[in-house]
């Protein structure tokens, strides 16, 4: 299962699979950015499939990020590529 609710409160979503969907998008009040993430049938990592509505509710969607600007955007994708770079041995995470 990718996304698991944790006996802890927390919330892990696990990639790598094919099994989540990433969507993206703007809140109703066109303000805030948003990226949702829910379970689907496995299919190949980076398939895009454009949403057939304009606007979704929420509530099927088990997370969100929800972004009030883009410097807290950059942030996340800062981190995201310094992951990757964990990841490919680039950077060790034990000397950065």
């Amino acid at each position: 299962m990718p996304i698991i609710k944790n006996d802890d409160g927390t919330v892990s979503v696990e990639f790598g699979t094919g099994d989540i969907k990433i969507g993206s998008g703007m809140m109703f009040d066109e303000e805030r950015g948003l990226v949702t993430f829910i379970e689907q049938e496995p299919k190949p990592i980076g398939y895009y499939e454009k949403q057939a509505e304009k606007q979704v509710d929420l509530a099927v969607y088990p997370v969100h990020l929800v972004f009030k600007n883009t410097d807290s955007l950059d942030v996340l994708i800062e981190r995201l590529i310094k992951t990757r770079k964990y990841m490919t041995g680039e950077l060790d995470v034990w000397n950065d």
